[in-house]
C-alpha cells in the first residue's frame, strides 16, 4: 500500500466552520494530529496541533446540515452510552440524507484470530490470551463491534441505507479512500475491521430510540457502570 504524504498543517488553507453559513460541511471527528483531511473539518476531543477545534463529539453540536461524519478507528475508543451520544449528535447535525462513514474493529474478527480453541501448546493457549485482551481492552479500546450490532445500532438510532465497504471504497468519491490505518485483512470471510456507511432518515421516533435504549441498559450498560 503506497505511503501517503501528511499534509503540512501550518500551512493548510483556512477554512469556515460547519456552523457558518457558508462553512465546510464535512466533518472529521477523532482525527488525531496525524491524519489531518485536506477540505474536511477536523476535531478531536484534544487540542492537537493543526487540527480545525478541539471537541467532544458525545455533547451537544452547533452543526446543521452537514454533508459527511467521517471517523477512522474512533467508534472503538468511546465507551458504549457514548458512541450512543455521538451517533445522535451526528444524525441531528446531518442534512435528511447526509452519510456516516465509520472503521472500527470487528469483533467477529478478533474472536476467529486471537485464541484458537483447538490449539493444545499451553504457552501459544497464554499468549494468545494476553492477545485477545490486548484486542479487546489495549489502545483504549471501551468496546468493539459485531456487524449485526453495528447494523442494529445504527438502523434504531434513524440511520438508513447501511452498506458495509472495503478498505478505502465508497460510492460517495467524498469518501473514497480516506481510510489511512493499515493492517486491514480479511480472514474467514471476517474483515478485520468493519468498515461501514449510512445516511440519515428524514424522521426518527424518539419514543423507539427511547425502547431500544433502554434495552440496551438493560442488556449490557447497568453492568458496565457497576463496575463488577
Amino acid at each position: 500500500m503506497p505511503i501517503e504524504m501528511q499534509p503540512d498543517v501550518e500551512n493548510l488553507p483556512l477554512h469556515l466552520s460547519p456552523d457558518h453559513p457558508n462553512g465546510i460541511k464535512k466533518l472529521q471527528v477523532g482525527c488525531g494530529p496525524k491524519n489531518i483531511l485536506l477540505d474536511w473539518w477536523n476535531v478531536d476531543i484534544r487540542p492537537f496541533p493543526g487540527i480545525d477545534q478541539a471537541m467532544d463529539v458525545t455533547q451537544p453540536w452547533n452543526f446543521e446540515n452537514l454533508e459527511y461524519v467521517y471517523g477512522e478507528h474512533f467508534l472503538e475508543h468511546l465507551t458504549l452510552d457514548g458512541a450512543i451520544a455521538f451517533l445522535r449528535q451526528a444524525w441531528n447535525s446531518l442534512k435528511i440524507g447526509g452519510v456516516i462513514r465509520l472503521s472500527t474493529p470487528s469483533l467477529e474478527w478478533v474472536l476467529l484470530t486471537h485464541f484458537d480453541l483447538s490449539e493444545s501448546n499451553p504457552k501459544k493457549r497464554v499468549s494468545s490470551t494476553f492477545a485477545i485482551n490486548r484486542a479487546f481492552n489495549g489502545w483504549g479500546h471501551q468496546f468493539l463491534y459485531s456487524q449485526e450490532f453495528l447494523t442494529e445500532l445504527l438502523e434504531n438510532l434513524g440511520y438508513q441505507n447501511i452498506l458495509f465497504c472495503e478498505y478505502g471504497q465508497s460510492d460517495h468519491v467524498e469518501l473514497a479512500s480516506l481510510e489511512r490505518h493499515g493492517k486491514y485483512r480479511i480472514v474467514g470471510g471476517y474483515p478485520s475491521v468493519w468498515i461501514v456507511e449510512a445516511s440519515r432518515s428524514q424522521t426518527v421516533s424518539e419514543e423507539s430510540i427511547s425502547h431500544y435504549l433502554n434495552a440496551i441498559e438493560n442488556s449490557y450498560l447497568k453492568y458496565a457502570r457497576a463496575g463488577h
